[in-house]
């Protein structure tokens, strides 16, 4: 945030930071009018709740983890649905969701550029924990 205080957009429009974790964010997005966000935040040791409307996102956390309470997706879908612009594509965030998804893209450059110039560590996919045993 303070690299952006006091800049503006065009010269006429205040940058104003918010940073939040997944879990502090909920979010409804609307077909005419982008998306709302509320933000849960600690002052003064009570939550507070605060509303706004995003123009542009950066996102620097995993949308999803194997860890209990830690699928964030929905609200990738949720800024995708809002048509929300951000830094690395929604697109891309949501793909890396899935590890086996993002290992298959390195397959491809492994195969286009060979393994000296694009080394990938040996792995062998199974569907499920069924088909591990043969």
């Amino acid at each position: 945030a303070k690299y952006f205080q006091g800049k503006k957009v065009n010269g006429e429009f205040d940058i104003r930071v918010e940073q939040a974790v997944f879990s502090e964010l909920n979010l409804a997005a609307y077909v005419t009018g982008g998306c709302m966000v509320d933000m849960q935040v600690m002052r003064n040791g009570t939550k507070v709740v605060r509303s706004f409307k995003p123009d542009f996102a950066l996102i620097r956390q995993h949308a999803y983890s194997m860890a209990l309470g830690e699928d964030f997706r929905s609200l990738i879908i949720g800024l995708q649905y809002g048509g929300i612009h951000t830094v690395n594509s929604l697109y891309s965030i949501y793909n890396f969701c899935s590890k086996p998804w993002v290992f298959s893209q390195l397959i491809k450059i492994f195969n286009s550029l060979g393994p000296e110039k694009f080394p990938l560590v040996e792995q062998t996919f199974f569907p499920s924990h069924k088909q591990m045993v043969s």
